[in-house]
């Protein structure tokens, strides 16, 4: 008597693969996104804290990523690299480092953005480069809130669901626009 498998078991086997794959895949792809966005998410944190500092010493806004290098260093703890983007000092492109320890193709680019008006804040961005999903992140300084912007279909259907996660309260350092009023001093706010 032989052993071994039927056609008719190997059929059944390779369905239930093929439904657990599309089942499996497309959430490892969305999970896989969101850990990324959430991570350029701390960056675009971490950068307008370091544009903050920065105006408070300079009393404006870096233009490049060159003059806030001395505030603002990517972590390590995030597994990603980031280079200057050639002739272009505003942007610096952000890659994610993969399983091989070199850099995978797809990224993000994070733009500096000046204030369109004197009413709207100076913006940082960062714009998916490559990948499933064609989005931007954009954080206007002063709110402590990033906004996900799709880009097309799929891109507006990401956002959708990845705004809750954006919307989590975070606590943050975020000051106010830089003022020429002193502080009252401790002494003075305990005699009242």
């Amino acid at each position: 008597m032989k052993k071994g498998f039927t056609i008719k078991s190997l059929l059944i086997l390779v369905a239930v693969i093929t439904c657990f794959a599309a089942f499996a895949f497309p959430r490892y792809f969305w999970e896989k996104e969101k850990a990324r966005a959430l991570a350029v998410d701390a960056v675009l944190s971490d950068a307008e804290i370091a544009q903050d500092y920065f105006m408070r010493l300079h009393g404006r806004f870096a233009a490049d990523w060159a003059a806030l290098a001395r505030y603002f260093s990517v972590p390590s703890i995030l597994n990603v690299t980031a280079q200057e983007v050639g002739g272009t000092p505003a942007e610096l492109y952000l890659a994610f480092i993969g399983p091989n320890g070199k850099p995978e193709a797809d990224g993000y680019i994070l733009r500096l953005e000046q204030a369109p008006s004197a009413e709207e804040p100076a913006r940082l961005a960062a714009r998916r480069v490559g990948g499933r999903y064609n989005y931007q992140l954009v954080r206007p300084m002063f709110t402590g809130q990033t906004v996900c912007q799709g880009q097309d279909e799929r891109g507006n259907k990401f956002c959708s669901l990845f705004a809750p996660y954006l919307q989590r309260e975070h606590i943050r350092f975020i000051s106010k626009p830089f003022s020429s009023e002193k502080p009252a001093s401790p002494a003075s706010a305990v005699k009242k």
